[in-house]
């Protein structure tokens, strides 16, 4: 008979996020965690160096340094601005504070796989709305009856990019529930939402260090939402959530923005490059707006592994919706071409 564990039940039945596989000590080319192939500013490095000298001494507390930084870069005011230990943090922290035992929360499928994670995690439950044709809103997701809405725009794993208007619709039409839209991969879209917050008070965005900043080592994520929903948040998130070394890098990143957005010109570029490549090769491939394409074949497992047997990472998600396809991230231009030398010998 199995010994009783204190552990709660419904943690027990929860399987969890499973993370993009992470290989160490193997020579890979690692596209299936959508992170930049490219290294951050040499001021972020400097940022940190510097910081290190005051390792000794616990981090802002409340991030005032950054949020008037990232105030300044979107147009807003810091008390609209809350910082997280990754966004994955600022997403716990916004389900924590709107779903409990009993509660539902909203989301597009396929999406970000850790949406319902998180719900689980506070004993709650997950109504998916399934994207037609995995890329447009059903009509039923504008008046559901869910305290929180997540949509992350663009959409992983597909790359769909809604409208500004389809999002505002949204927010009209489930207010005074909220709508939070994770704009991860905004950056590749070069559109977002921002000026939205102005309009909807029942609107919440969440951004990213780790994509188009190159930060994905530290771990920084934010939350711009009106500041009455900020001073709740700011109930739930740990006292130091986000330590010196992030702040330091994160701060001197948006300072150094311009070299960001080349780093996603280029990422861009050789997004739609490689989507035109992969087409002319009898894949067929969504439209993206990240920096990874989502890429259709009916041998596509067959080919997920042949890629792995080749030190080259994608990922592959078996899901009924996805089963036919693979998202590859976008590496360097290097990288690409010997991704789509391995694929012409894998066809």
């Amino acid at each position: 008979m199995p010994t009783p564990s204190p552990i709660r039940p419904y943690l027990l039945e929860m399987a969890g996020y499973t993370p993009g596989e992470q290989i160490a000590g193997v020579q890979i080319i690692k596209l299936n965690t959508n992170e930049n192939p490219y290294p951050p500013a040499q001021s972020v490095v400097d940022a940190i160096n510097n910081a290190a000298r005051g390792l000794n001494l616990y981090p802002n507390a409340t991030c005032i340094p950054l949020r008037k930084a990232l105030a300044a870069y979107h147009g807003v005011q810091p008390e609209n601005i809350l910082v997280g230990n990754g966004s994955d943090e600022i997403l716990r922290i916004i389900v924590h504070a709107f779903i409990g035992k009993g509660d539902t929360l909203g989301v597009v499928e396929p999406s970000y796989s850790l949406y319902p994670v998180l719900a689980q995690l506070f004993e709650g439950k997950t109504k998916f709305y399934a994207l037609e044709g995995l890329e447009r809103l059903p009509e039923n997701v504008f008046n559901g009856p869910e305290p929180l809405f997540i949509i992350p725009n663009p959409t992983p794993p597909i790359g769909t990019l809604f409208t500004k208007a389809e999002i505002a619709r949204l927010c009209r039409e489930r207010a005074p529930r909220v709508v939070v839209v994770d704009e991860a991969y905004a950056d590749f879209a070069q559109k977002d939402c921002i000026s939205l917050l102005s309009e909807f008070s029942n609107l919440i965005i969440t951004r990213t260090f780790s994509k188009s900043f190159s930060l994905a080592g530290l771990r920084v994520g934010y939350m711009i939402a009106h500041p009455d929903l900020i001073n709740e948040f700011n109930k739930v998130k740990d006292s130091y959530n986000v330590n010196g070394l992030s702040q330091a890098a994160a701060g001197a990143a948006i300072a150094a923005y311009n070299e960001m957005r080349a780093n996603a010109a280029c990422i861009i570029a050789t997004r739609d490059k490689t989507a035109n490549t992969l087409q002319n090769m009898g894949y067929r491939v969504h439209e993206s707006h990240g920096n990874f394409l989502f890429v259709v074949h009916p041998d596509a497992h067959k080919h997920y592994l042949a890629l792995r047997e080749r030190n080259i990472l994608v990922r592959y998600f078996d899901l009924p919706s996805l089963r036919d396809g693979m998202r590859i991230s976008m590496g360097t231009e290097e990288q690409m071409e010997t991704v789509i030398a391995a694929l012409k010998e894998i066809i």
